[in-house]
This record gives C-alpha cells, sequence and structure tokens, in this order.
C-alpha cells in the first residue's frame, strides 16, 4: 500500500508564484524525487506519491502549514490509499486503486467542505479519520501566518528545542511557546500519533 495526495493551492493567483513555488518544490522533495515521485502541473496543481501510508497525514498537514505561512495561501489535499498496480518514469502517468482513491478524495473535498480528506480501501477507517480531520480543520484554516510557520518549523526539525527553534526565528522560547499553543499543536499532534495506529490495526 501506497498513498497519494493530490493538492492545488488556494488563492495561488493573489501571490506571485516565485514566492510560494520554490517552498512548495522544497517541500515535495523531501517526500521523494521531481517526476518520479511528485510532479506539479497546471500551475498551482501537484501529486505527491508517499511510499508510507502512514506518514501521508504527516505530509499533508506538513503542506498546510508550509502553505498558508504565505498568507493568504491555502493548499487543498484529496489523500488517496492503496495500491500502484501501473508504474512508469513519471508519476503522472502511474495507476492503480491509490490514484483512484486521491482523485475521488479531491473531487469531494468541495462537497465535504474541508481541505483534507482521505479515501482508502476502509470504509471504517475512512469515516472516523474524516470526522477527525472535519474537527482538526477548526485549528488548521484559523492559523495566523506566523502560527503556520511555527507549525512548519515545528514539524521539519522535530528533533529542535523550542530555544533552538525560537533562534532560526530570530524570536524567544516563549513566543514560540505561544505560538504553538495558539496553534494548538499538541492537538494536532495526538491526531499525528493516533493515525499511522489506526492504520496499522486495519492493515493488520
Amino acid at each position: 500500500m501506497i498513498a497519494i495526495l493530490t493538492g492545488d493551492i488556494k488563492e495561488s493567483r493573489k501571490v506571485p508564484a516565485k514566492i510560494w513555488m520554490q517552498l512548495l518544490k522544497t517541500e515535495l522533495d523531501t517526500w521523494g524525487k521531481a517526476g518520479k515521485d511528485w510532479e506539479i502541473y497546471r500551475g498551482d496543481s501537484f501529486q505527491l506519491k508517499v511510499a508510507e501510508p502512514e506518514k501521508a497525514l504527516q505530509a499533508a498537514i506538513r503542506l498546510k502549514a508550509g502553505i498558508k505561512s504565505q498568507a493568504p495561501l491555502d493548499i487543498r489535499i484529496g489523500i488517496g490509499l492503496g495500491e500502484e498496480d501501473f508504474r512508469t518514469g513519471r508519476l503522472l502517468e502511474n495507476n492503480g486503486t491509490a490514484y483512484v482513491h486521491s482523485g475521488e478524495a479531491f473531487e469531494e473535498l468541495s462537497e465535504s467542505h474541508q481541505d483534507i480528506l482521505i479515501k482508502s480501501p476502509f470504509e471504517g477507517f475512512d469515516q472516523d479519520i474524516n470526522l477527525m480531520l472535519k474537527l482538526a480543520m477548526e485549528i488548521l484554516d484559523t492559523w495566523t501566518e506566523h502560527s503556520a510557520k511555527t507549525v512548519y518549523l515545528a514539524m521539519t526539525h522535530p528533533e529542535k528545542t523550542q530555544t533552538a527553534l525560537g533562534k532560526l526565528e530570530g524570536i524567544s522560547q516563549h513566543a514560540i511557546s505561544g505560538r504553538l499553543s495558539r496553534a494548538r499543536f499538541d492537538a494536532i499532534r495526538a491526531l499525528l500519533v493516533y493515525f499511522p495506529l489506526k492504520l496499522k490495526r486495519h492493515l493488520s
């Protein structure tokens, strides 16, 4: 099983691409190689393969935090879990249930009124996780530019203390702590811990 993330950038026309494109490419690059594991198409749309499906939600929330750090931008992502039964040298030419599920999840975003949605072979899993995501969106969608940037730093540098994160930003540990608290990062981190455990139970 793999995960496929299909997404696009909201409000991309309001911000020059040079401001957000490199950030998007840098984040996608942490998950694999351009062309083979991720592609950007139609200007502000992308697809990403995450070989370890238990990390799919982490990838999606990291992308959201990174993009929201460039206000007024935001992101929509459909996560598909499943198989990859046709593979070429280009991600957009591959196929399998993971790709089908990702496309279906992405198409359902508007109807569901949330920006991250998951579809897998497990209906009960989807119902539980999508309800949790709907509640989580009440937090993620209210992130300010500073909150999103601090969450992104914390997720990309999990080994660093708040003091070290503050040095990266040129602010105090107290300021970092306050931003993470306002972003409800503890709650989001709890969801990220729960997700792979829940998936593992369905895979076993």
